[in-house]
């Protein structure tokens, strides 16, 4: 017996899934007057060129240079192009002019600025060049979720101890690095779930890849690193430049629970209902202990307004809140219960490990620098509604 559950993914804060891509120099222009960066086909581009221009450029890209990326940023720099469409904000207008106008002589500089310029782009369909949610990235929320409530009902915590013959654990890399070495965390879904690879219950749950429905927008966005507790210092760690899916945008895709045939040697069967009611036990929490945390530091509640405002009286039945992408924090990837974070305290410094969660959280923010926390946001808030 199969249950399909058609979904619609809405986006609450910005959302960037990883695909190891970047906008190349050569892929994009800025336009300034109209804030957005314009991705182009680089082949079409050329074409398109005539005479002078045609020679200039193709002169400035056989140089192969670092110093002639400059050149290409000032060459393609406000032309009229035709393309895929991103917002930018001014900060990054500032950022971009910075970058564009250094010195060609300081290789060293250059280098250095031209690796904290780097666009990580959100996962996209080569073929129209438009954002998607990959089906991998929600099943993994899905999976945590599943797990996390199987550890709270079999009472399983610091399964960790068990696996590595400890009576008692000191906080330290070397205990780290045995867990990661005898892949302790593989082994607690195996005990889990009473399955590995072929007879692991997950296999019969197939999460389709989520299209955009109507007109689907990104923003050039910075991460920035925030402690969660007031401190005169700030947190380590540089910001990112991530193109990220706008809050609004809407996609649709399917999830099949499937009913696992008797000879698939399969011991536990997972019921749509159990998934569903085990990604409330997760995640809500979730979002009311973040709550609390960004607003101890002056961040705006404007996520759990949002989700009030617009599936006030729905979550838990027919819409299920779901974190997703990069920089969802810790305890959104990790098994309640059963976390061992590792928390860098800095160069030469060894590093701290905690139970509960990260010391810090990144934001999303229009600013490299953001001089107050009113405006930032966090990353990766959306809901699942199901429509069918």
């Amino acid at each position: 017996m199969e249950r399909a559950l058609k979904i619609r993914l809405h986006i609450i804060s910005p959302v960037h899934i990883g695909c190891d891509d970047v906008y190349e120099p050569m892929t994009f222009v800025i336009n300034e007057r109209t804030k957005k960066l314009i991705a182009f086909d680089p082949i079409e581009f050329m074409h398109s060129l005539h005479g002078a221009d045609k020679e200039r450029f193709a002169s400035i890209c056989s140089e192969g240079t670092t110093a002639s990326i400059l050149k290409i940023y000032k060459f393609l720099s406000n032309r009229e192009v035709k393309g895929r469409e991103v917002d930018v904000t001014d900060d990054f207008l500032k950022h971009f002019n910075k970058v564009k106008t250094m010195p060609i002589h300081d290789n060293k500089k250059i280098t250095q600025e031209l690796n904290r310029f780097s666009i990580n782009r959100t996962a996209y369909n080569p073929y129209t060049n438009l954002p998607y949610i990959p089906g991998s990235s929600l099943k993994g929320a899905l999976r945590t979720a599943y797990l996390s409530k199987l550890a709270k009902e079999y009472n399983v915590q610091k399964g960790w101890e068990r696996y590595l013959n400890c009576n008692e654990i000191k906080f330290d890399s070397k205990v780290y690095n045995l867990i990661v070495k005898k892949k302790v965390s593989r082994k607690l879904e195996k005990d889990l779930l009473h399955g590995d690879f072929t007879t692991d219950p997950f296999r019969m749950i197939k999460v389709s890849d989520f299209m955009p429905i109507g007109d689907v927008k990104t923003k050039i966005l910075y991460a920035v690193n925030k402690k969660k507790k007031p401190s005169k210092f700030d947190a380590r760690g540089p910001f990112q430049i991530l193109e990220t899916i706008n809050g609004g945008t809407v996609f649709e895709g399917i999830i099949n629970v499937i009913r696992p045939p008797e000879k698939a040697g399969i011991k536990h069967s997972i019921r749509a209902e159990e998934l569903l009611k085990a990604i409330n036990s997760f995640f809500i929490p979730q979002v009311n202990s973040e709550n609390k945390t960004i607003e101890r530091i002056d961040v705006s509640p404007s996520v759990v307004r949002a989700i009030n405002n617009g599936f006030k009286g729905r979550i838990g039945k027919t819409a299920f809140l779901i974190r997703l992408g990069r920089h969802s924090g810790a305890e959104a990837v990790t098994i309640e219960g059963n976390r061992w974070i590792k928390i860098m305290q800095g160069k030469s410094r060894p590093p701290k490990f905690s139970r509960d969660g990260a010391t810090t959280i990144w934001l999303a923010s229009e600013t490299r620098k953001p001089l107050i926390n009113k405006n930032l946001i966090p990353f990766g808030w959306t809901v699942m509604e199901i429509i069918r």
